[in-house]
């Protein structure tokens, strides 16, 4: 079980909360891993992977998760982001469709051109280096070139975009399924549609059926929301 903390975007308790809703829900034994820059505050029993020192910064730093040094090759690993809100079983989630070295979920917003939300990614150590190798040789060579832009959240000039020529590439999430697209439809390697929501197109009333993790993309998060059901899941 995996998660980034990177910067200051998200404070420690962020951490501690996911690896709490993480141990209620999760009954197969695994170790609960977090990768950062600045372990303080971090509660005991969380395995802390320091971060490399590089220029991936913000959404980026999951391009680590991909790495040959990570972990042994053919370990199972699945992945959350911070700001997920963990509402049923997680076990289906390492369970479901073992052929498949790489599962995640489609975005809710980009319908008309399909691709993952890398907020739940379950994946074979060592099937997919080459998402942050190959990564790396177009940024030494020069063919991905790092920009910033306005990031709504922070209010800052911090969100860190990546452009090839006229394609832009906003999130790792847009690389990823790039790369992923390469190997078949992407909605093939996608786990069912109820276990993983948005909580703004989805779960603002009521924890649908069936619903393992909510995903904050964008805004709120999980601490600006007041809501009783979301409340009650993310402690």
């Amino acid at each position: 079980m995996l998660c980034i903390k990177w910067g200051g975007k998200y404070g420690p308790e962020y951490v501690n909360r996911l690896r709490l809703m993480v141990t209620r829900h999760l009954t197969i034994p695994h170790h609960f891993v977090c990768l950062t820059d600045d372990p303080s505050g971090l509660d005991p029993g969380i395995h802390i992977v320091p971060l490399p020192a590089s220029t991936l910064e913000f959404c980026w730093a999951k391009l680590w998760l991909f790495s040959p040094e990570l972990a042994p090759p053919g370990s199972t690993l699945l992945y959350l982001d911070l700001d997920v809100v963990i509402t049923g079983g997680l076990d289906e989630l390492l369970q479901y469709r073992s052929d498949l070295d790489f599962v995640s979920v489609l975005d809710w917003n980009r319908w008309w051109n399909p691709q993952f939300n890398s907020s739940v990614m379950r994946f074979i150590a060592g099937a997919h280096t080459d998402l942050s190798t190959h990564f790396g040789e177009a940024v030494t060579a020069g063919k991905l070139v790092k920009r910033r832009e306005w990031d709504a959240y922070l209010k800052s000039q911090d969100k860190v975009v990546y452009r090839c020529g006229l394609r832009r590439y906003g999130s790792d999430q847009e690389w990823i399924s790039m790369k992923l697209r390469e190997l078949g439809k992407l909605g093939e390697r996608s786990y069912p549609r109820p276990w993983i929501l948005s909580y703004k197109r989805h779960c603002r009333k009521r924890v649908p059926s069936g619903c393992k993790v909510i995903v904050f993309h964008g805004e709120p998060k999980p601490h600006e929301v007041r809501d009783n059901h979301i409340v009650e899941h993310w402690q």
